[in-house]
């Protein structure tokens, strides 16, 4: 079986559950799915990457770099928050059973850009006060003025979200994947142009010129798709009526319409709160790290960028490839879904997110102050390896929570997600201010894991029961330890031999290198079945009947 073809299918019940003849007919489509978004995915985070490190080398690390990304936090939190709709909103609009119409979804997001256009336009100044108390009045100011680009950019991005939502649905994969490539295209090329006029601001226009084409890209592949459709899902015998929608040739009241989009908003809200709560808990971190020395926010905000892709590049975006059939497995198969899936995708995640922290640390760090001295101090160097080691727990939690919640979504426990959103916060803000007090910045971002955790935990009990959830878990662990290990000891070789070089570009390319080709020979030790798995990721040729 194919990498992407089987990495697609991890998020849906085992082979032996599924008629035969659906599963071969749609291996190739699920195949085609998963392999665009997660291309999509690593493309934005290309894009984002070497804006990033052109970002770092013309404006450096100080207090005005740290006001922007504290806003840019905030459009990262959203922006996640967007991209949840496209998990948590497909049961709402699959057939049969849809509860939702793409008109009135279409008018639910109008609806929620409303508040984000008012919080980061006319109230971004006490907006900034209330994310970045530690900063300084020129940080704070930085903050303030990036708030209504990046608002416009996030209303942007959650209508692409939108787009994507509806275009799920009706198995546009490609488009999805080609409007956010093309998007982060754009947004690099808008980054290049304006570097030298916009100053600190740049990356924010950046992103509202991907968001552009983007959402752009979307609306226009709905259209071509089929439009919004009627008002209301499914199919209606005549003289009927649906709740939330008109009666035929009637007008319904404004009264009566604003209520049923308010419900709707309820509905949608209600079942992607989690995914709000999970983000903004980074929001909360670099609040408390905002207290620290001038650059050290920003410091913070590259690790975390750098892990949360490798999250979104994982285990996300195989949540978004694979909900809609998913959700109509899940109604007819609810015994084994959690068991049969989430293990399995962690497994490839931890494969590919394992070197690629470790190679941030022993190579990645080094290597941006070889090539940006002047923009990256040694202590800065420091800091990113530290922040990135502490972000590792943190970065399994993620994975799990991010792979199972798609799944209880699909089980019908949004009620249950929903509830938990508020404890989630509350518990982080306790132990993050805790740990801040006792530990100061180290101890904020080392206390990033225990909401998640605790999450993960609650998340996994429900869905297999506590027995169950401890075998597995247990199975996770040992998946983690071993490619966690394997890739601490070939990039701990790689930066050992390096050592003998002088400091530079060759000794961390040296420690890069070496890592890396070290852990590929591992693998066909400790993973040997996913290693040829991983092998034969790009056939993606229809397999033979």
């Amino acid at each position: 079986m194919r990498f992407f073809g089987m990495s697609t299918q991890l998020l849906t019940p085992i082979a032996a559950e599924a008629p035969a003849e659906r599963e071969a007919a749609g291996a190739e489509s699920k195949a085609r799915a998963g392999l665009a978004m997660s291309l999509a995915t690593f493309a934005m985070a290309a894009a984002s990457g070497i804006q990033a490190v052109l970002y770092l080398g013309r404006f450096g690390t100080n207090a005005r770099t740290d006001g922007f990304f504290v806003a840019f936090a905030l459009y990262s939190t959203f922006g996640v928050f967007a991209q949840s709709l496209r998990v948590t909103s497909v049961p709402l609009l699959v057939e049969p059973g849809a509860r939702l119409s793409a008109r009135r979804f279409a008018a639910v997001l109008l609806c929620i850009a409303l508040p984000v256009l008012l919080v980061t336009c006319p109230l971004a100044g006490p907006l900034s006060q209330l994310i970045a108390p530690g900063l300084s009045t020129a940080g704070r100011s930085v903050t303030s003025s990036a708030l209504p680009v990046l608002g416009c950019a996030m209303v942007l991005q959650l209508w692409a979200a939108g787009g994507a939502t509806v275009l799920a649905i009706r198995d546009r994969f490609t488009t999805i994947a080609a409007a956010y490539f093309f998007g982060a295209l754009a947004g690099l090329i808008a980054f290049l142009a304006l570097m030298t006029r916009t100053g600190v601001h740049t990356l924010g226009w950046s992103m509202l010129t991907m968001s552009v084409v983007t959402s752009g890209w979307m609306l226009l592949g709905v259209r071509r798709s089929g439009g919004l459709g009627p008002a209301s899902p499914g199919r209606r015998a005549p003289g009927t009526s649906v709740p939330g929608a008109s009666a035929p040739g009637a007008s319904a009241p404004g009264g009566r319409r604003l209520s049923a989009i308010l419900r709707d908003c309820g509905m949608v809200l209600g079942r992607t709160a989690i995914y709000l709560a999970v983000n903004v808990l980074f929001v909360i971190t670099l609040a408390f790290a905002s207290r620290s020395i001038a650059g050290g926010t920003t410091v913070l905000s590259y690790a975390y960028l750098f892990a949360s892709y490798l999250v979104a590049g994982t285990g996300m975006a195989l949540g978004m490839s694979n909900i809609p059939d998913m959700t109509r497995d899940a109604r007819a198969q609810l015994r084994t879904l959690v068991a049969a899936t989430v293990p399995r995708g962690f497994r490839y995640a931890m494969l590919i997110v394992a070197p690629a922290l470790a190679g941030l640390i022993a190579a990645g760090a080094p290597l941006i102050h070889a090539l940006l001295p002047h923009s990256l101090s040694a202590a800065q160097v420091g800091s990113l390896r530290t922040f990135t080691a502490l972000l590792v727990v943190w970065t399994l939690a993620a994975l799990l929570v991010n792979f199972l919640l798609p799944v209880l979504l699909a089980l019908g426990r949004s009620r249950l997600l929903g509830a938990l959103a508020v404890p989630l916060v509350l518990i982080h803000l306790a132990v993050t201010a805790i740990a801040a007090a006792l530990l100061g910045v180290d101890g904020a971002v080392g206390a990033f894991w225990l909401a998640p955790t605790a999450l993960a935990a609650v998340l996994l009990v429900t869905g297999v029961g506590r027995g169950q959830a401890g075998l597995l878990a247990r199975e996770m662990l040992i998946d983690a330890v071993r490619f966690l290990g394997l890739a601490g000891i070939a990039f701990g070789a790689g930066w050992a031999v390096s050592t003998a070089l002088p400091s530079g570009v060759a000794q961390a390319a040296v420690a890069g290198l070496l890592g890396g080709t070290v852990y590929l020979a591992g693998l066909s030790v400790v993973a040997r079945p996913q290693l040829e798995v991983l092998l034969r990721a790009a056939d993606l040729r229809p397999a033979a009947a």
